[in-house]
């Protein structure tokens, strides 16, 4: 017997937020109470308190940018996200509990569909014909993906943990990363501590190599040397990489783009307000108000002080761009985002006269492409793509664009240098004076004073100041990712002088050409389901996995892990389906979320005594050398690429479901273990 529901997705909308409210008095300023409920020409254009609860319908939309459903003031409240974040509204439904992920991204998905008004969600119920219900209508728990790092799992059992792409890291991803940057700085109180981010950047001023075949191997090590003292201070916090081709950055008009990642950029919070009105001098309250209203609310980012205090200017006034007001807001801009540097002036550059210019127009460099990068991965020599030796030329072109560039990009000059600076009479621009640098001797790096400073130049643009530029990092994590990639094709093209030594290290190039040894992969992003080892998961299904938009629009492989399977006592193959979560043994495979599978071929029943094949425990002994026992807990990959694009030109979710099918082609739901699941986008 089949129940079909009429309920239309509008009525299913309004369901889900009544049963949130609940008792909730809340009128949300004079909208009314349950607006969701006003007819749907009107909630279209409703407001409250100036928040658009539907975005407007947009006639193209950007594939970078997010969607409508994510743009709308209600689903944006749902989530808790700014400015229903508690720093000026609380989180939606007000005076109501909060609504499931699930449920969010229906109405997201409602408003990304246009909102339709008498479309039906239609359900269907089949019951069995017998009193023991089919398999396939046993009820089946969803899994929930973890909220924090990968990482954080993958440490556990000394995994390769994961650098993923900047632009696609979770909110608290990325707080764990800042976190760990104010670690750093918070050690530079005690000079003689080495793992000071002074002392570390310190290591690039007096030993960096380039222009030969160093380069690259003398920078994996030095990623890899800041990634460990980092990950002393925070085990699961890996360095991300910035892929400066993606769409967002607009390549062949980069000053039209992100210009750099926005995790880079400056930001204020409630809590920089607050700090400013407590400082001294002080900040009004009504410009704090101003500030709050124009800027916080708005969750406005800058690219540089240049960027920042033109909309200070224009908003509160000049004189808070000078002085010590200005000292005060990079005081709270810092400690908003510790990724931000006051000394870098990205995509800013002029002329003689001062006039703003491209890139191309003012030093004739070009930001890189991907088609420049495909053409640097095509090559085939190591002297061609990393840098020969003393003997066999120099620069490889990898080093020279993008690497050389992106200093240059990121680095920028300042349209307001500060006058009488050391080699600089005036703060006229001229751009063939190459006498005119980042200026270095003197410099106390990273105190106050410092950054306070006006220089003419980003310290980007000297190889003796950049990496006290904490953007610095991400491109050379980019760089390593690159030169990993070539490796992947190039195996048998090696650096010349293999033993020569990385100073200040002991480490030889030799030593650093196998990136796995270091501890490290490169995926785009990753997202992982603990599930447990102790009892059967029977069918695997998970809760829906939200994939960022720079993810799910430009990934080149997908792949479904399978974590610490142990051994199967019963062969079985394990199918994987995207976004269906009713399939079983007899969901067909050319079905469209099919996405493929695996074989494991089983143990069998044990041929010796009591506990011949148990597992032996893990460093029982101290001198135990024997190999890894062969029967180990392993991981199994499924490339999904295929299914999940076509899935996410649909959905900008994925939900899993793993259907174990036995030899004997039916389902099996006492066999497979497994501890996790993980999805991960490689690029």
């Amino acid at each position: 017997m089949t129940d079909v529901s009429t309920a239309t997705r509008l009525d299913r909308v309004r369901q889900i937020l009544d049963t949130a409210a609940g008792e909730s008095k809340a009128d949300y300023g004079g909208a009314g109470k349950n607006f969701w409920n006003l007819p749907l020409k009107t909630l279209l254009e409703l407001d409250i308190y100036g928040v658009r609860m539907i975005a407007p319908e947009e006639k193209e939309h950007c594939p970078c940018c997010e969607s409508r459903g994510a743009k709308s003031g209600l689903v944006r409240g749902l989530r808790g996200q700014a400015p229903f974040d508690g720093t000026r509204f609380p989180r939606l439904p007000w005076g109501g509990t909060a609504v499931g992920r699930e449920d969010i991204e229906f109405i997201s998905q409602w408003i990304d569909d246009g909102c339709p008004e008498s479309d039906h969600e239609i359900s269907l119920k089949v019951s069995g014909t017998t009193s023991e219900p089919a398999l396939e209508d046993v009820p089946v728990d969803t899994f929930e993906v973890f909220d924090g790092s990968p990482n954080e799992y993958r440490y556990k059992y000394g995994e390769l943990k994961q650098r993923v792409n900047l632009d696609c890291m979770s909110p608290s991803q990325l707080e764990n990363f800042r976190g760990a940057f104010r670690e750093l700085y918070r050690l530079n109180k005690w000079p003689e501590d080495i793992r000071s981010y002074n002392n570390i950047a310190l290591i690039h001023q007096n030993h960096c190599q380039h222009g030969w075949e160093r380069f690259l191997p003398w920078h994996r090590v030095y990623l890899y040397e800041l990634e460990q003292t980092i990950q002393d201070l925070c085990p699961d916090v890996t360095m991300p990489y910035w892929d400066w081709t993606m769409p967002q950055y607009t390549p062949s008009h980069p000053e039209k783009g992100w210009i750099i990642p926005r995790a880079y950029k400056a930001f204020l919070t409630a809590e920089s307000l607050q700090f400013l009105q407590d400082a001294k001098p002080s900040l009004p309250a009504s410009a704090a108000s101003t500030l709050q209203t124009n800027i916080v609310d708005k969750g406005t980012l800058y690219t540089s002080t240049t960027t920042f205090f033109k909309d200070i200017k224009t908003l509160i006034g000049e004189k808070y761009t000078k002085g010590q007001h200005r000292d005060r807001f990079i005081d709270a801009l810092l400690a908003a985002n510790p990724l931000w540097y006051p000394l870098r002036y990205p995509s800013e550059y002029y002329s003689d006269g001062g006039d703003p210019e491209t890139i191309t127009q003012a030093i004739h460099y070009h930001y890189p492409t991907a088609d420049d990068i495909q053409q640097i991965l095509s090559l085939r020599t190591f002297r061609d793509f990393g840098g020969g030796s003393l003997y066999n030329d120099s620069f490889g072109f990898l080093d020279q664009n993008p690497h050389n560039t992106m200093h240059i990009w990121t680095g920028g000059q300042n349209p307001h240098p500060a006058k009488n600076q050391e080699n600089e009479s005036d703060t006229t621009f001229d751009v063939m004076d190459r006498n005119k640098t980042v200026r270095v001797a003197g410099r106390r790096f990273h105190s106050r004073d410092d950054l306070y400073s006006q220089p003419t130049f980003g310290d980007m643009f000297s190889n003796l100041t950049a990496s006290y530029d904490p953007v610095f990092w991400p491109i050379h994590v980019n760089v390593d990712r690159l030169w990993h990639e070539w490796q992947q094709c190039n195996p048998s093209s090696l650096p010349d002088d293999l033993d020569s030594v990385l100073t200040p290290w002991s480490y030889t190039i030799a030593d650093t050409l196998d990136m796995a040894r270091f501890g490290y992969e490169y995926v785009k992003c990753s997202f992982i389901v603990p599930v447990g080892l102790s009892t059967p998961v029977g069918r695997f299904v998970s809760k829906a996995i939200e994939i960022p938009a720079p993810a799910r629009r430009s990934f080149r492989q997908a792949e479904v892990r399978l974590h610490r399977v142990p051994q199967l006592i019963r062969s079985c193959f394990v199918r994987v389906f995207l976004n269906n979560p009713n399939a079983n043994a007899s969901t067909p495979l050319d079905d469209p979320s099919y996405a493929g599978y695996l074989a494991i071929f089983g143990h069998g029943g044990c041929i010796g005594g009591p506990g011949h094949c148990d597992l032996p425990p893990s460093r029982a002994r101290q001198h135990d050398i024997r190999p890894r026992n062969h029967n180990t807990p392993r991981n199994h990959r499924v490339i999904v690429t295929k299914a999940a694009k076509a899935a996410l030109k649909k959905s900008s979710s994925l939900q899993i479901t793993l259907v174990v099918i036995g030899a004997d082609y039916r389902e099996e739901r006492e066999l497979l273990r497994v501890d996790g699941v993980s999805l991960d986008f490689l690029d």
